[in-house]
């Protein structure tokens, strides 16, 4: 598992969470279903623009040493590092064999700690809230999130709210920036990331 490089911020990161689905289209009277299906999987592109000869090395060492799609690497939403909800206290799982989307909590501070739209990392996946979770005065709340989780937690595993991570892969073997030897900055370049769900 690779670490992005610290201090180089991305000039915009689009996040998005892409669900999966099927739509039937009856031919005769034109009345569609849709079937939701598991796999749920973040999406996000991040844009870099004049970057220093140093950090493009860096970038481009990184680049490199992801292997295309090969590599994984942490990364979380640049633009939204920490929870709108005070998210303090040390949250974690309670109580074992929780599925869906949903997951109980204890260890937080009373109050608002998680507000609708904020992330969390429950294990090594990334979600996000769909409803404001408060704490009541024993620190337990329930979060109400997309997408379901991939497996259970165990109890007592941590709750991770201060730039919560998603595992992430290239979309494809065709990303990367073009060096240049002659100028002292790089002209803007951007990389496409998709979820590893295997994590």
């Amino acid at each position: 598992m690779l670490t992005f490089p610290e201090g180089i911020y991305p000039t915009s990161c689009d996040w998005r969470l892409v669900h999966r689905t099927k739509a039937f289209k009856n031919p005769y009277n034109n009345q569609s279903q849709t079937l939701s299906l598991p796999g749920a999987y973040w999406h996000t592109k991040l844009q870099f623009a004049n970057l220093t000869r140093v950090q493009g090395k860096v970038m481009h060492a990184f680049v490199s040493n992801m292997q295309g799609m090969a590599g994984r690497v942490k990364l979380f939403d640049h633009a939204f590092s920490a929870p709108s909800g005070h998210g303090r206290g040390t949250p974690f799982v309670k109580g074992s064999n929780q599925t869906g989307n949903q997951v109980t909590i204890d260890g937080a501070e009373a109050g608002l700690f998680l507000a609708s739209g904020d992330y969390c990392q429950i294990g090594e996946q990334l979600v996000i809230l769909t409803q404001d979770a408060s704490a009541n005065a024993s620190g337990e709340c329930v979060l109400n999130f997309q997408a379901a989780l991939r497996r259970a937690p165990a109890d007592g595993s941590p709750i991770i709210v201060q730039q919560a991570c998603a595992v992430m892969q290239f979309k494809d073997d065709n990303q990367g920036l073009r060096r240049s030897t002659k100028s002292r900055v790089l002209s803007g370049f951007s990389l496409d990331f998709v979820e590893d769900v295997s994590t």
